[in-house]
């Protein structure tokens, strides 16, 4: 880092400081809501990190003026002292959040990611500035239809001003500064205008400040290469995902930001691996949806968010493999690992429901519905052919082993747990057990041609 660098730092930090005390001198005089104080830092940070990519070109200077900044922040933070003072200006608002660190996180990486691209820098982070905070003004001021979400208090009509404001963060520099033709400017603000807008009410505890513009880089550069068809395309599909979950609101205990959360999570797996990567955990969702609502005991649940993250944990390794290698077996073990979702479902409720049967009928009972996940995406991918025998049993394999460990280390499986440690054991458990399906798959197809003892990745 040169001396220069070392200046336009610490110009920076002045800057960065002269305008926190200008809040908090603007929140002694004049008594705004705590909100609006909180909400102007936050432009006023964005603007201070769009400005980074023209006043540095290396990410040292970014990361040591982050830590400062972070410093500072963690001291107002836990000094109380300092919390109940100057602090005031963001922790006016009494709530639960990470999102000051999350948002310094997202400027580093970033700058880092985009490698001196100042619109792949710059719009994420406009929409992290801007819409953002119109959606969290909006939503404290005239926000009436509240989203079915725990945490933060996110209203319909936050989320539409998230839209409105993120498609014009998106669309105008896209079109004027990018080069890209109007055609294509605009499907590329609807698209990422829409995606973010759910990333953004799907997240919690100020994680959207990570989360959205992290998400809108990896998709504008994406989008950046597609022709107004494939665009098209990738639009109507997440319409049509959303709308097909929608109406399944009423008729699923799965909250909004869960319902948000599951769409994207389609959407990225049908850009990543096509149609049959989303058969899956899109049967699990909706064999879920279809048994889950019709008594008491379920009605009144409202899994949120997180429990999503606990059921595609151990499946998002395995995407994340075949999208580095295009290996066509990892699907097996991606779809026991929803397979074995639902069978866990199961059995927590045929353990409520019908407590006296036997351990072994439950645990039968409970993969056989597992296995409704598994039978139709395995013939999906093989067809009929013998291979898929093979593949059918290894799923099974997979999904019993998952339900028998877990009935042996969830206590109280007859109350129907759902705290957080009971999501955390199911994802474990998933994730452990899933690569039976590829050991067995591999292994058998190993010992079957000696070419490809040799080079094991012709399996694949």
């Amino acid at each position: 880092m040169t001396a220069i660098d070392t200046l336009k730092g610490l110009l920076v930090v002045m800057v960065t400081a002269l305008a926190y005390g200008g809040l908090r001198a603007f929140q002694i005089r004049k008594r705004p809501e705590p909100e609006l104080v909180r909400k102007l830092f936050h432009i006023g940070g964005g603007l201070i990190g769009l400005s980074l990519p023209w006043l540095f070109d290396e990410v040292t200077p970014v990361l040591a003026f982050a830590a400062i900044v972070a410093a500072a922040l963690v001291a107002l933070r836990l000094v109380p002292r300092l919390r109940s003072g100057v602090g005031q200006v963001l922790f006016g608002v009494e709530r639960q959040t990470v999102g000051e660190l999350c948002y310094l996180a997202s400027i580093c990486l970033l700058f880092w990611l985009s490698g001196h691209d100042k619109l792949l820098y710059s719009v994420p982070l406009l929409i992290l500035t801007f819409a953002d905070t119109f959606a969290a003004l909006v939503g404290e001021e005239y926000g009436k239809s509240r989203l079915n979400m725990s945490g933060d208090r996110k209203s319909y009509e936050g989320v539409l001003a998230f839209f409105l404001t993120a498609f014009f963060c998106v669309h105008v520099p896209v079109l004027l500064w990018g080069g890209t033709p109007r055609m294509e400017s605009l499907l590329i603000g609807i698209d990422l205008s829409i995606l973010t807008m759910m990333a953004e009410a799907a997240a919690w505890w100020g994680l959207d400040n990570f989360i959205v513009p992290v998400w809108g880089y990896m998709l504008l550069k994406s989008l950046l290469k597609m022709t107004d068809a494939e665009l098209a395309a990738h639009l109507a599909f997440v319409l049509g995902l959303g709308l097909v979950l929608r109406a399944w609101r009423h008729r699923t205990t799965l909250g909004d930001d869960a319902l948000f959360g599951a769409t994207l999570w389609g959407y990225l797996l049908w850009a990543v691996g096509g149609w049959r990567w989303v058969l899956p955990p899109l049967i699990q969702l909706l064999l879920f949806a279809a048994t889950t609502a019709k008594g008491p005991v379920d009605r009144p649940r409202k899994f949120r968010f997180p429990v999503v993250l606990s059921q595609i944990a151990g499946a998002f390794f395995w995407l994340l493999v075949y999208r580095q290698t295009d290996a066509r077996a990892v699907f097996f073990p991606f779809a026991a690992c929803f397979g074995a979702n639902l069978a866990i479902i199961a059995l927590v409720r045929h353990s409520h429901l019908e407590p006296g049967t036997p351990w072994r009928t439950t645990v039968s009972r409970s993969t056989a519905e597992g296995m409704l996940v598994v039978v139709p995406s395995v013939l999906v991918m093989d067809g009929f052919a013998p291979q898929a025998a093979l593949d059918l049993a290894a799923g099974l394999i997979a999904v019993y082993v998952a339900t028998v460990i877990f009935s042996r280390i969830q206590p109280a499986l007859a109350d129907v747990p759902v705290d957080a440690a009971r999501w955390r054991r199911q994802s474990l458990v998933v994730a452990a057990a899933s690569p039976i399906a590829f050991g067995i798959h591999y292994g058998v197809l190993r010992s079957l041609s000696l070419t490809d003892v040799l080079n094991p990745m012709k399996l694949l």
